[in-house]
């Protein structure tokens, strides 16, 4: 029996063409991003042990990226989301470092949460700052009056969505996460509102964001802390677009200061659905 044998398909010049512009406009039409502001001292920047998360957690992220820069030290432009984008005190090395912050807690909530979407981080923190000096926003378009992380910050904002958008994807803007503030202990509540509504409408100003959602984190209540605790609960209060994320329940790896590994995991899931709720909101 004759086996049929097809016939070669031709194809035409403009079947060719069309062909080739749908593979090249799949090439460069980028990803859509879910993108996220973190900025802080230490419990920010992370302390948390990222040899003692498992396997899956050290795994790096398929929709989540992150941009992190804490001067002198950076990561490479954008990379997966992965343990180790933190500094610690006497650390010498690149990142990953051995130590995490919250955004590894608030990764894995939210890509429960909305499971559809991909996600970008811009992480601006240092452990051992203050409010008062270092993240002081000063004056509008005056670099001089402005503390140097808060420059830092806001420079490193512009640089990661510059990259982002050079590479062809979009984002939008939804949400700060903030956690700072055992620096500042010994300043009043009063005194330390003022400067987080100062630090609030600036960076909205900066990053012409008006209806920024900021959610806070309460530090670890060592019983030399409530000025910056009431501070933070007040600013949650009397700002609609503020929530708050407590610390109750959480543990230290040393002695009432630094969340430990799985207390920053935990955290980062209270910021995500602190942060969640404030979105939702009309």
């Amino acid at each position: 029996m004759d086996q049929h044998v097809p016939k070669p398909m031709h194809l035409s010049l403009t079947s060719i063409l069309s062909i080739a512009l749908l593979i090249l406009s799949i090439d460069v039409r980028g990803e859509e991003y879910e993108l996220y502001l973190f900025a802080g001292q230490s419990n920010m920047d992370g302390r948390g042990k990222a040899a003692e998360l498992s396997d899956d957690e050290r795994r790096p992220s398929e929709k989540t990226i992150i941009f992190y820069r804490n001067p002198p030290h950076a990561s490479d432009g954008w990379q997966p989301l992965v343990p180790g984008f933190s500094i610690a005190p006497k650390y010498k090395g690149g990142v990953p470092s051995p130590t995490f912050g919250p955004e590894m807690g608030f990764a894995s909530a939210i890509s429960k949460a909305q499971p559809d979407k991909a996600f970008a981080f811009i992480k601006g923190s240092k452990g051992g700052t203050n409010l008062r000096v270092d993240w002081n926003p000063g004056t509008k378009d005056d670099p001089k009056s402005q503390g140097a992380i808060y420059r830092n910050f806001i420079e490193t904002v512009r640089l990661a969505t510059s990259g982002l958008t050079e590479k062809g994807h979009t984002f939008k803007l939804r949400g700060l996460l903030w956690h700072q503030g055992e620096s500042d202990s010994k300043t009043s509540a009063e005194a330390h509102h003022g400067r987080l509504v100062s630090l609030v409408a600036r960076i909205r100003e900066d990053l012409a964001a008006p209806k920024l959602p900021i959610v806070v984190g309460e530090v670890f209540d060592n019983g030399e802390r409530d000025g910056v605790r009431a501070a933070l609960r007040s600013l949650s209060e009397s700002d609609p677009l503020c929530g708050l994320v407590e610390s109750e329940g959480l543990t230290t790896s040393d002695p009432g200061t630094h969340f430990d590994g799985k207390s920053q995991l935990l955290l980062g899931q209270r910021y995500a659905e602190v942060m969640l709720n404030l979105i939702k909101q009309p």
